[in-house]
């Protein structure tokens, strides 16, 4: 029989995730403005990061847990959660839709002011710009061919700016 889990003493605590974002999101900057082309892999993959931690910490101020859905069957049963109290994973977009769905006043169909990299079409919205970083995390990590990504560049630190800006009100009532 499975040993029962609990979640990680920082699951509900949204001001280390936001403080953990914003230490990857100075990184992330630092890198993208370095002028140095190797080091925007790096800067692309911290602020994929940041934006994943920013996205965690205002679930968590809207009442969500960091926890893995798949291991709510081996929750201690003191413990109440549910697969839609879960906030997991790294896929932005998905990320983003949560808080959407919990925040009416979080508009993924807003226009973003950046230009869309060369491989993405249409209006440049907030669920777009999560889209550009998405692949930062599953193709720059380690060496591999890319399938999803055309390429990483100085210009991704402005939808990286503007996404966080975004996110912002949604973090201001963290202390």
């Amino acid at each position: 029989m499975p040993q029962t889990v609990k979640p990680d003493k920082y699951a509900r605590n949204a001001r280390r995730w936001k403080e953990s974002a914003d230490i990857a999101y100075r990184a992330a900057t630092r890198l993208f403005e370095t002028r140095d082309l190797l080091l925007l892999f790096p800067a692309a993959t911290l602020g994929h990061h940041a934006l994943e931690m920013y996205l965690k910490a205002a679930l968590v101020c809207e009442g969500c847990t960091i926890f893995d859905p798949k291991k709510l069957k081996y929750l201690d049963p003191s413990i109440t959660l549910r697969k839609a109290d879960c906030a997991w994973g790294h896929d932005l977009v998905a990320l983003a839709r949560q808080l959407a769905a919990k925040r009416s006043d979080f508009d993924l169909t807003a226009r973003m002011t950046f230009l869309l990299p060369w491989h993405h079409t249409g209006v440049p919205t907030v669920e777009k710009g999560f889209e550009v970083f998405n692949p930062f995390f599953s193709e720059l990590r380690y060496p591999q061919e890319l399938s999803k990504l055309g390429g990483v560049g100085e210009d991704d630190k402005l939808p990286l700016d503007e996404l966080v800006a975004r996110l912002q009100p949604f973090l201001a009532k963290i202390k």
